[in-house]
């Protein structure tokens, strides 16, 4: 199985971390589908960057999207009860 090394913007010895990335690399990231995103954007659960006509979404947004829903972060994405 290969990899589009574009989809997966770790930083290597020559490059550093992308700032954004498009919502096919978001959902790659995710592993989610593009329909998935879309449906996280339309009810807020992420926020994209919009420069003109491009959707772009911050790789730090991406972050704490996980780790509120995987209990990395204390505060968020716990249901209160």
């Amino acid at each position: 199985m290969t990899t589009d090394a574009r989809l997966h913007p770790e930083p290597t010895d020559s490059t550093t971390r992308p700032l954004l990335v498009s919502i096919k690399q978001a959902s790659a990231m995710l592993a989610l589908s593009r329909s998935s995103i879309y449906l996280l954007m339309d009810s807020g659960e992420l926020s994209p960057v919009r420069i003109g006509r491009s959707v772009r979404f911050t790789v730090e947004e991406l972050e704490q999207f996980v780790a509120a829903r995987s209990g990395n972060s204390p505060d968020e994405g716990r249901a209160v009860g």
